[in-house]
């Protein structure tokens, strides 16, 4: 008995001192929104890229196809290669070194999601493709010039704009409120795009008056507020499918409107500290 277990503990560290253990960032339980930039593209991603101590990782399979490397496999070792430009990538996720050109780089992969994650700054820089950091909008912006990003690795889903102006209302609405509010203002906003009823733009809905003004407060001065980095992230939450509010088209502050019209002609959804939600 005494043999197994000691068998047991030795196995676990030999897993434990040959894999990478890991924790994504987080923002009140939210993985961080990050984005990856080809040449003024957003590049599509089967699971967003995500940030680890500082570093961001992106799915494999979405870097190579969108600068349309070559990826093959080996199942039976666990080890994925990627050529691109004369350079190759032996990865072998859940270690913390890989291959590059046969030699050895503290730049491993990771498995996240059932999905291999690569360093994006690591790979692109070893391609000599320049490589910047965009603090306001949490992307990194690679410039390559003589790559093209194909059609299909394309997310067109969002742009800087609608970023931009999520974070705006969210920061007029319920800046001073919890986050989990600010996710509830920036996903009744995605609804309304997504609604046939109202623009489809985030920037046009918030500015919409069809029906009478929506959002007052982006009819004033109000509207060129620069949003905290807390309201950036909830607007990239709730653009990337994060939706705290089910069907909600509207809401209103309970403490500021405790009757209105909404209130009393729409269901009610969910409420969210000082904010309720409608349908």
């Amino acid at each position: 008995m005494l043999k197994k277990v000691i068998t047991f503990v030795i196995l676990i560290m030999m897993i434990l001192t040959s894999t990478s253990i890991f924790a994504v960032d987080t923002y009140s339980g939210y993985d961080i929104p990050v984005d990856i930039e080809i040449n003024g593209h957003f590049i599509q991603c089967v699971q967003k890229p995500v940030i680890i101590s500082g570093t961001t990782y992106i799915p494999l399979r979405a870097f190579s196809d969108a600068i349309d490397g070559t990826i093959t496999w080996d199942s039976g070792k666990g080890v994925a290669t990627m050529t691109k430009e004369g350079h190759t990538f032996v990865f072998y996720p859940g270690k913390e070194s890989c291959l590059v050109d046969g030699v050895e780089k503290t730049c491993g992969a990771i498995i996240y999601k059932d999905l291999t994650f690569i360093p994006v700054r690591a790979v692109s820089e070893v391609l000599n493709y320049a490589v910047e950091w965009d603090d306001f909008y949490l992307t990194v912006k690679i410039s390559a010039p003589e790559l093209v990003v194909p059609e299909l690795c394309r997310d067109n889903s969002y742009t800087y704009e609608d970023v931009l102006y999520l974070g705006k209302i969210i920061q007029i609405e319920c800046g001073h409120q919890p986050f989990q509010t600010k996710l509830g203002v920036a996903g009744t906003v995605v609804n309304r795009v997504k609604s046939s009823q109202f623009p489809n733009s985030v920037k046009e809905v918030i500015l919409d008056t069809k029906y009478g003004v929506q959002f007052p407060p982006a009819h004033t001065d109000k509207i060129n507020v620069t949003p905290s980095s807390e309201c950036v992230i909830a607007a990239k939450c709730a653009l990337n499918g994060v939706n705290v509010v089910g069907n909600s088209l509207y809401f209103i502050d309970v403490k500021r409107a405790p009757s209105s019209w909404v209130h009393n002609n729409r269901p009610h959804s969910v409420t969210i500290h000082d904010m309720s939600f409608y349908e």
